[in-house]
């Protein structure tokens, strides 16, 4: 691999930490707040079709957004479950992906008229370039050339949520109820409604995660376009326990996962390999990197369990 794919390597290894950490990013917020989510996956897909057809509707700002309030109305289903019904989050977290696979093929019909793709070419975002950062050596400097502004911008949203979850009232009260909700009630806390905007927040971020997804690395929607990326991004909440930092670390490593293979495919004996085992490599790194963090994680303490006080 020469110096210009090094550096294209991790310009598309940068989309794909965009899209796992905003997804995990949510995914934070969610557990945080008590309620375990892993229909991100299904959360994503909607983001994806909802995301396509908005772009191709009102141009990619608006399918970005379209993407997240679709990504937030969903979520809300998990949350209905599993705040007010008291459903167990892994059953449910079951239900919302498989539900969105079909929602996502209905759609995909009604909208473009075929079940598992839209036409090809919706418009993206653009691009902008890092001045400084661009002149960097060893082809590191064009990862930072064409970058999509939603990259800087995922960077920096680790400080609002630094802030929002460390300093301001809401998030301290997210925090205790997921912590332990009973006393947080005791203390005058109401418990669901902050589990339901934890959940929201999930559902946001990613659905935005995966209209970026079909606008920006796909530039379609296509069945089965997320691959897992749902629940990678789940792995990287865990290997960063819970705390944005963190997980930020995690979803960079698992982004770099992501397109390193597909950018070694040609090079001298990584080609002799068969495509399936190239393929194969993110979510090897994803199994090696939680199998090592095993046991050494504090998730929080009421996290996946049903609460059973008031559920208003």
């Amino acid at each position: 691999m020469n110096l210009v794919d090094l550096g294209a390597a991790i310009a598309l290894g940068l989309r794909y930490f965009t899209i796992i950490y905003l997804t995990a990013l949510g995914g934070l917020f969610s557990e945080r707040s008590g309620i375990v989510n892993i229909g991100l996956e299904g959360i994503m897909i909607i983001g994806t079709i909802m995301g396509a057809w908005g772009t191709v509707e009102f141009g990619p700002v608006t399918g970005l957004l379209i993407g997240a309030g679709s990504g937030l109305l969903f979520s809300l289903v998990h949350a209905l479950a599993t705040v007010t019904f008291r459903v167990d989050h892994i059953v449910s977290g079951v239900v919302i992906n498989v539900v969105a696979i079909g929602l996502a093929r209905f759609l995909s019909q009604l909208f473009f008229g075929q079940a598992t793709q839209s036409d090809p070419g919706i418009p993206d975002l653009g691009t902008i370039s890092i001045p400084l950062l661009e002149l960097l050596p060893f082809g590191l400097g064009r990862a930072f050339q064409g970058m999509s502004p939603v990259v800087p911008i995922a960077l920096l949203i680790t400080i609002p949520a630094l802030y929002v979850l460390n300093k301001t009232r809401f998030g301290l009260r997210l925090r205790s109820a997921g912590e332990n909700p009973e006393a947080a009630q005791s203390l005058g806390v109401r418990v669901a409604p902050l589990r339901y905007a934890g959940v929201a927040i999930s559902g946001a971020l990613g659905g935005f995660a995966g209209a970026f997804l079909a606008i920006e690395i796909n530039g379609l929607f296509r069945e089965g376009q997320t691959q897992g990326l749902g629940f990678i991004a789940l792995a990287a909440l865990i290997l960063g326990n819970w705390s944005p930092i963190r997980v930020l670390i995690g979803a960079l490593l698992f982004g770099l996962a992501q397109a390193v293979p597909l950018r070694l495919s040609d090079a001298p004996v990584i080609s002799l390999l068969p495509e399936e085992f190239i393929r194969m490599i993110p979510y090897v790194v994803t199994i090696i990197a939680i199998a090592g963090f095993v046991g050494r994680v504090n998730p929080p303490a009421a996290a996946g369990r049903a609460y059973e006080g008031s559920t208003t």
